[in-house]
Order: structure tokens, then C-alpha cells, then sequence
């Protein structure tokens, strides 16, 4: 099979001739390390462990707000964002930039702006990483922004949002609105230029390593007809629909069930998820996209055994899992282990023909 082929078919709940094998991110001081202890120069591991490639060709709308450098040090800037937002970005580390204040903090502030949202995006641009990805024949998603991802941490900042989800729902529904109908347009746009997507993918961090954000109740109300009209979309174009989020996801996963996601990706083992248990529960209605422990990589030979033996076997039964770290390979795991782990995928992640 084609790495397309066996995506396609784990995402369908079939048997594929392996279990597919991903990982998104590698630190760049991970490949650094790495290039030192084995990993040839001019290689990317992705090419070099054989793994199977997903194509993430992402999108993301703004408000068109004037951008300016605020402050800059040696060691980080701070600049006014397209959506008003004020943000400290690290220069000489990979670290999440951190968000000081916004523009847009009231329903009157959105509605002066609304208008701008998203003309940004160019359809052109998008064409042209969309043929690179093509022409090496992996599986393609289109990444639109998640609506509440977008407003949690790209328009106002967790803690000022967190705030306002709780005191005027009615204009985080209408900014959730806006994005979803401006996604649909644009990737209907994007289709009708002649790109045939394999999958949509969502990015949103919407749990920490204790649970949600906010509650389920505020989700089921505000989020999940977002995403419902989302999956009616992806119905009509036959896309199947993955769902990233970082934390604790037990209060999660019925609720992406229950938004129809076919895949939920990467299943943080350091925050309490586990795939042998939630394959037994949820297995028939989810794919499980991940949960091999990056933390459990760093140790001995026979702790990275127990973690991918035990998780690949049981998730894998009958179908519909794909190996993923937790989260992203940090420079902490060796290559050593790193191969150890993927040889270990190979081992266990075989199926029968």
C-alpha cells in the first residue's frame, strides 16, 4: 500500500497492511542532536525512518489590522498582529509565543471589523504548495483555523476569552459563525480550482492536562454546531475530518463523536490518556491518532517496549489507529531510541494477511 492508501483505509476503520506511522513535528534541536548521532545530512527523519507522509496545507483568516514592531530585544519581539493582538514571539527558542493584550475585546470591537475577516487568504498561494504536495502523493489535509481556536488564542488570549465565553456567549457565537462560513467559502473555493483534498484537519488545543477549557454543556451550545456544519461540508466532498488537541481528553472525545471527527490526534499520555483503555470504549466510533509517550522514549529500553508493545496491540485490533507521538519529538529522545520506537511500530503494527 501507498502511505495514501493506508491512511485512507485506517481512517475508514479498515485493515490496512500496517498500522500508518506519523510524526508531524520534530524540534529543529531534535534533528540537530540527531544529525550528530546517525540521522544522514539532507534527510529529513520523515524520509529516513520511512514514515508515512501527511500534507498539512493549513489557512488562516485575519482581521487585516495594521501590523507593527512594539519592542525587540536580543532575545524575543513583540508586535501588533492582523488580528489586533499583541504578541512576544521567542527569537533564539521553540517555545509558544505569548499573547499580551488585544484589540478586539468587546462585541462593538468585532462588528467595527468583522467585515476585513479573512479577504487575506490567497487561493493562488495555496494552489501552488498544494501541486508540490501532489506530486509526491501523500495524503493531503486542508487545515482551516478552528473557529474557537481562533478566537481562544488568535483574537483575544485565553484569559481575557475565557472571560468573555462566559459573559457574552452571544458574540463568541457570532465570531465562531463568521469563521465557519468563511472556511466553507474558502475551500469551496479551493475545490472548485481543481484540489482534491484527502482529509480536513483541525488544530485546536481546547483541553488542558486536567480537562476543557470550559465546560461540555458551553461546547455542545457554541462549538459542536460549528463543527457539525463543518462535517455536513466535508460529507458533500468525501473528506474525512482529524481533530488535534493537546490535554486531557476524556470529557473530549463523545463530543467529537458526536461532531462526526473520524480521527482524534495526538492523545497526550502525560495528561492522563490512554489508547488501551479508550480503544475499548470508543474504538468503534473514533480512530486513535497517537499516545506513544515522548516522555517514555527518553528512558530504558524496556520502559519504550512496555509503552509501544502494549499501546500499538490493543490499538491497532480490528483497525483504526495510526502511531503518533503525544505531542511532538523533542530533543530529549535520542535517535537511538527514536529508532527503537519505529522499529518497534514495524514489529507490533503489522497485520496479518
Amino acid at each position: 500500500m501507498t502511505s495514501r492508501e493506508r491512511i485512507r483505509e485506517t481512517l475508514n476503520h479498515r485493515v490496512p497492511d500496517r498500522v500508518p506511522m506519523v510524526d508531524i513535528c520534530f524540534w529543529p534541536e531534535t534533528v540537530e542532536r540527531w544529525r550528530a548521532e546517525g540521522l544522514p545530512a539532507g534527510i529529513s527523519p520523515t524520509e529516513y525512518f520511512g514514515l508515512d507522509e501527511i500534507g498539512v496545507l493549513g489557512f488562516q483568516a485575519n482581521l487585516q489590522l495594521p501590523e507593527e514592531t512594539l519592542d525587540e530585544t536580543d532575545d524575543y519581539v513583540v508586535r501588533r498582529d492582523a488580528d489586533g493582538a499583541v504578541v512576544r514571539s521567542w527569537k533564539n527558542n521553540y517555545a509558544t509565543p505569548s499573547r499580551l493584550d488585544a484589540t478586539i475585546k468587546t462585541w462593538d470591537d468585532w462588528n467595527a471589523h468583522k467585515e476585513n475577516f479573512g479577504g487575506n487568504v490567497s487561493v493562488e498561494s495555496i494552489g501552488e504548495t498544494y501541486r508540490q504536495l501532489r506530486e509526491r502523493d501523500c495524503f493531503i489535509t486542508i487545515r482551516p483555523c478552528e473557529p474557537m481556536w481562533y478566537f481562544l488564542e488568535h483574537l483575544m488570549g485565553f484569559e481575557m476569552a475565557l472571560e468573555t465565553l462566559a459573559e457574552q456567549p452571544d458574540f463568541v457565537a457570532d465570531v465562531i459563525r463568521t469563521h465557519t462560513e468563511f472556511n466553507h467559502r474558502l475551500m469551496q473555493q479551493l475545490i472548485d480550482a481543481g484540489m482534491e483534498f484527502d482529509g480536513l484537519w483541525f488544530f485546536s488545543d481546547l483541553c488542558y492536562k486536567n480537562g476543557m477549557l470550559y465546560s461540555p454543556k458551553v461546547h455542545r451550545e457554541l462549538v459542536l454546531p460549528s463543527h457539525q456544519a463543518t462535517r455536513a461540508f466535508c460529507d458533500r466532498h468525501d473528506l474525512p475530518m482529524i481533530f488535534h488537541c493537546d490535554g486531557y481528553m476524556g470529557e473530549m472525545i463523545p463530543l467529537l463523536i458526536a461532531a462526526g471527527f473520524d480521527a482524534m490526534q495526538p492523545i497526550e499520555a502525560r495528561c492522563g490518556n490512554d489508547i488501551r483503555k479508550y480503544k475499548k470504549q470508543y474504538g468503534a466510533d473514533i480512530v486513535f491518532f497517537g499516545n506513544i509517550s515522548t516522555d517514555v522514549m527518553c528512558r530504558t529500553k524496556d520502559e519504550i517496549f512496555e509503552e509501544v508493545s502494549t499501546k500499538v496491540t490493543a490499538a491497532k485490533e480490528g483497525g483504526g489507529y495510526m502511531y503518533h507521538c503525544d505531542h511532538s519529538i523533542p530533543p530529549t529522545v535520542s535517535f537511538e531510541n527514536y529508532s527503537f520506537v519505529i522499529d518497534l511500530v514495524r514489529q507490533y503494527g503489522g497485520y496479518e494477511s
